[in-house]
C-alpha cells in the first residue's frame, strides 16, 4: 500500500523581504555613516535571520521552561553567558586585544536607547 505525502510549498517571500530590507538598510547606514557600520548591521540582521529561524531566543528558552518544565534552552543560555565573560572580562581587564584597544562603550541616553529599548520591548 502507498503512501503519498504532501509537503508544502516554501514560501520565500519573507526571508527574500527580511534580506533585501537589511541590504538596503546597510546601504544607507553605509552611505550616512560608515561602511564598516552598514557591514557591521548585514552581519547582525543575517545573525538575527539565523537566530529566528532557529527558534533560538530567551523568551522562547523560559516559555518552554514554563510551561514544560525542560531547562535545556537556559542551561544554553547560562554556558554561552558564561563563554562570554571568559572570553571579554580578561581582554575589558588588560585594556587591549591584539593590539587594539578594547574598553565599554558608555554614551549618555538618547533618542537611540529609546528607539532601542521600544524595539526591545516589542521583540520580548
Amino acid at each position: 500500500m502507498a503512501t503519498t505525502s504532501t509537503v508544502a510549498p516554501v514560501n520565500y517571500r519573507v526571508p527574500l523581504l527580511a534580506t533585501a530590507a537589511i541590504v538596503l538598510g546597510a546601504l544607507v547606514i553605509g552611505v550616512l555613516f560608515s561602511a564598516n557600520i552598514g557591514l557591521l548591521m548585514i552581519v547582525g540582521g543575517l545573525l538575527g535571520m539565523v537566530l529566528y529561524h532557529a527558534a533560538f531566543g530567551f523568551t522562547a528558552a523560559w516559555r518552554v521552561f514554563i510551561t514544560e518544565r525542560r531547562g535545556r534552552g537556559l542551561r544554553a543560555q547560562m554556558v554561552m553567558l558564561a563563554i562570554a565573560v571568559v572570553l571579554f572580562f580578561p581582554a575589558l581587564g588588560a585594556g587591549s586585544l591584539f593590539g587594539t584597544e578594547v574598553r565599554g562603550f558608555v554614551s549618555p541616553i538618547g533618542i537611540s536607547v529609546l528607539v532601542g529599548a521600544f524595539i526591545f520591548g516589542v521583540g520580548m
